[in-house]
């Protein structure tokens, strides 16, 4: 029998090493009595001291008027870190570690689920490429992983990938619950749903987890409160690490302000670019935003008219999952460091799910993607600052960053929907498939 120390032992050493590395960019107590913080990329925090601040407002603002971009489970999410350090009497600063260690918690859950959901033989190091996917994943993305909201609902979609097929309703509970914190991943669901097999039970679980986290949202910040998550998006304009900002930066990158371009901190809280080609930039983000939107919904169309339960099943919701989400991505006129939260779990999760030639792909892709997340971490925040404030030399040569990592992410969208459109064209229309296939089986055997 192998024990615990010997079968597990490189994992839990691997992931205390690497979370290690992304407490110390986080930042860390200079002394031990103190919280008074530091780190290398402590510059990340500032959404943690927001929601603080906008917690601390609560009782004045109401759940109507705070983090109003966010739905209101995720605020209450938020809030159960806030409510014990006020329950300790420790310090406002006190709710920076607790964010941390809520987020610590999430990641090691989803790597002891990963761990716990490996298939075939022991991996020959100890580590199978679903771990290793994820230990480099988060020190990838440095200390923004933890700092951002996003990791919560990315990880949740990843357990929903991970559950899809061998626990269809728990798969669909959690997909549900990610949506409720934060909407964008309600687009996983009709892949959950596909399979005919198991439809009934992942709509019904779907369904009573939506009214309950709507019913709840509706007692505690009234009707409009769940919709103002998605009139703050719409009414944003063209953020600079957008896929379809990276034109505008490019000219802003090599010719600073008589480019005619201009960077401006807005009241969304991010930094968008204004110019020349900005409307036009913008119009082209809605016509492909639309034109994804129709690609997605086809693939839903016919994955729901021809998904079967067998063998490739694992292999199209998987990637149907990351075509849809990547999608989402590079046509989108947002696109924040922590958005790569959003593929990087599911990827993982994935990675346990296949075998073979299928694993062998997504592994390529799930490089690929992770070569984006560090170019993502050398963008913010490491060199952030040149993308904000011109500079002769730091300015172009971010900027050129900016342009490969949108690049490859644009690549791997591609690669996906790719991926996704042949499985989905490979599976026969419903009624067929069993006839003729066994047809062919007999005629071949027949004497």
């Amino acid at each position: 029998m192998i024990t615990f120390s010997r079968r597990y032992l490189l994992v839990t050493l691997a992931w205390l090493v690497t979370r290690g590395w992304v407490v110390i960019l986080y930042g860390f107590p200079a002394t031990a009595d103190s919280l008074s913080w530091w780190g290398t990329e402590w510059g990340v925090v500032g959404d943690v001291n927001y929601y603080r601040d906008s917690l601390d407002a609560l009782a004045g603002d109401g759940v109507s008027g705070t983090l109003v971009e966010y739905p209101v489970p995720a605020l209450l999410l938020l809030w159960i870190p806030y409510a014990a350090i006020n329950l300790l009497q420790l310090s406002g600063e006190a709710y920076i570690v607790a964010v941390l260690a809520m987020a610590a918690l999430t990641d090691l859950l989803f790597m002891v689920l990963l761990v716990r959901n490996r298939r075939g033989a022991h991996p020959r190091f100890g580590i199978s490429g679903a771990e290793a996917m994820w230990l480099v994943a988060v020190p990838a993305l440095g200390a923004t992983a933890y700092a951002r909201f996003d990791l919560f609902p990315g990880i949740m979609v990843g357990l929903a990938v991970l559950y899809a097929t061998r626990r269809p309703k728990v798969a669909a509970a959690f997909a549900a619950f990610a949506t409720g914190a934060k909407y964008w991943p309600i687009l996983v669901i009709p892949a959950l749903a596909a399979n005919r097999a198991t439809r009934r039970g992942v709509i019904l679980t779907v369904a009573a987890t939506g009214l309950a986290l709507a019913g709840l949202s509706l007692v505690l910040g009234g009707w409009d409160r769940l919709w103002t998550p998605l009139t703050y998006q719409s009414e944003r304009g063209l953020q600079i690490e957008s896929v379809f900002a990276t034109p505008a930066m490019f000219e802003w990158g090599h010719g600073g302000p008589e480019s005619g371009y201009a960077i401006d901190y807005t009241e969304w809280k991010a930094y968008d670019i204004s110019g020349p080609m900005v409307e036009a930039l913008l119009l082209a983000a809605t016509v492909a935003s639309v034109v994804a939107g129709a690609l997605v919904i086809v693939w839903w169309v016919l994955a729901w008219r021809r998904l079967p339960l067998g063998q490739r099943t694992e292999e199209t919701i998987v990637w149907l999952v990351l075509a849809t989400v990547a999608a989402f991505l590079v046509t989108n006129k947002v696109l924040s460091p922590q958005y790569l939260l959003w593929l990087l779990p599911a990827a993982s999760a994935g990675l346990v799910l296949l075998r073979g030639r299928a694993r062998r792909q997504l592994g390529i892709w799930s490089v690929v993607l992770v070569v984006v997340t560090l170019l993502t971490h050398e963008i913010f925040p490491r060199m952030y600052g040149y993308m904000l404030t011109f500079n002769d030399v730091g300015s172009p040569w971010i900027t050129e960053v900016l342009a490969w990592r949108n690049g490859l992410l644009v690549l791997l969208f591609l690669y996906a929907a790719w991926r996704t459109t042949r499985l989905l064209a490979a599976l026969p229309e419903r009624g067929r498939p069993a006839a003729e296939g066994q047809e062919r089986q007999t005629l071949a055997t027949a004497p």
